[in-house]
């Protein structure tokens, strides 16, 4: 399970024991000569979000009922860097924290991260101790005495991946636009906050998600993340708790309103929204279906969205893709195969393009759940689709649609519904 910083006591008890925590590895600290004089009251404060922090987690990852790890950052490179500096989580208060409940015996230290290269790296991993029940309420888990805040960083500028797939935050200056983006991601996390939205069987336990976040429906706190060092990159929103969790698992146990949900999703979105860059007519039909009569779908799309990203010539497979074509093809001949079927936006293909349309799609949207918003309809997005309840299906694609059609100009019919229920 990932750390989460913006994890806090929601409930008088829960704080006053944490509290009581915080002092006594303060009084820890000082007896064992750790430190020779007090902390500041402001350095306190600190101390204390920070152990606050730690002990929500670790109370959450008690929920799971699962053996998993807490992965907690220590390295320097990343505690000051960045967005994390403005996170009053982060610091050597954070690190002291850690340490210190390891000390008095309420955490383990199952692992060390380390980083040798950008492929040779592991996190830290902590874990509670059984003596931490004597100080929160951990039998059974209360996970519902906690709650998220909102992060403070709410747009995240990301410079380009490493060899690990990984981006790092990177600071940027703040502007009337940057400022403007942030106000709209605000106002979107302030209608979750108050809306009526659950997970069926919580009251059992919580869930890790696929992406090691946990499962919480108070877990709505959104950021928007841009790509590349570039605003114009990317854009896409992260943090919901209904992103982390498998899209079977969406179907059965969310709930919107008291309902099931459906998902109204674009469809072929990429590859339409470059017939528009290209200022092209809308292709009719499947645009994944390049030989014609539907075989290797899967492999057509994987192809054409790498294509759509790729930065120069595509000389092997992309990943998971040469299974979905006949055995002894040629990564170029389906390439010429796609260029002759799409031919009207074949001078895209390798021109570095994905990130450019991933930002018109997440700006798509976020048009789409601010008008939703506004009409009193709760919408969760998901890349290019939002879940709604069951009854708002219609409102929710009439508005996808329009959107679309503002967008391209086009009447192309390009959004589908499915509900959980069916």
């Amino acid at each position: 399970m990932w750390f989460d910083p913006q994890f806090r006591a929601r409930t008088a008890d829960l704080r006053s024991a944490i509290r009581k925590i915080s002092g006594l590895l303060l009084d820890h600290e000082f007896a064992s000569g750790r430190r020779t004089r007090a902390r500041k009251d402001a350095d306190n404060e600190k101390f204390y979000v920070a152990v606050e922090a730690l002990a929500c987690n670790l109370l959450l990852l008690k929920a799971t009922g699962s053996e998993s790890k807490l992965a907690v950052p220590r390295s320097h490179d990343f505690l000051w860097q960045g967005n994390a500096r403005a996170n009053p989580v982060y610091g050597q208060h954070f690190l002291d924290a850690i340490d210190l409940s390891t000390a008095v015996g309420l955490v383990e230290q199952s692992r060390r991260g380390y980083k040798i290269s950008a492929r040779s790296k592991m996190p830290s991993l902590i874990g509670p101790a059984d003596s931490l029940a004597d100080h929160l309420p951990l039998a059974p888990p209360d996970w519902r005495s906690i709650h998220q805040i909102d992060d403070p960083a709410l747009i995240i500028l990301k410079e380009g991946k490493d060899e690990d797939g990984r981006a790092a935050a990177i600071p940027y200056r703040e502007t009337a636009r940057t400022n403007q983006l942030a106000g709209q991601i605000r106002r979107i996390n302030k209608f979750l906050r108050d809306a009526s939205i659950e997970i069926t069987g919580s009251e059992n336990g919580l869930s890790l998600g696929k992406d090691g976040q946990i499962v919480a429906p108070y877990r709505r706190s959104l950021r928007r993340i841009f790509n590349n060092a570039n605003w114009q990159h990317g854009g896409r929103l992260a943090g919901g708790f209904w992103m982390s969790m498998e899209r079977v698992e969406r179907k059965e146990r969310l709930r919107i309103d008291g309902q099931p949900t459906a998902s109204a999703d674009y469809r072929q979105l990429f590859s339409r929204l470059a017939y528009v860059r290209a200022g092209a007519d809308q292709p009719e039909g499947d645009i994944y279906d390049v030989a014609g009569d539907g075989t290797g779908r899967d492999g057509w799309k994987k192809l054409m969205n790498a294509m759509l990203f790729s930065d120069g010539r595509l000389k092997n497979w992309p990943e998971d893709t040469r299974q979905h074509f006949p055995a002894g093809t040629k990564v170029r001949e389906a390439i010429e195969m796609l260029a002759a079927k799409h031919q009207p936006i074949a001078h895209l293909f390798s021109a570095g393009l994905g990130f450019q349309l991933m930002r018109i799609e997440s700006d798509m949207l976020i048009e789409v759940i601010t008008h939703l918003f506004g009409a009193g309809v709760t919408a969760l997005p998901l890349h290019d689709a939002v879940l709604v309840a069951e009854s708002k299906a219609d409102v929710a694609a009439n508005a996808m649609q329009a959107v679309f059609e503002r967008w391209s100009t086009s009447r192309c019919a390009i959004v589908s519904v499915e509900f959980s229920s069916q």
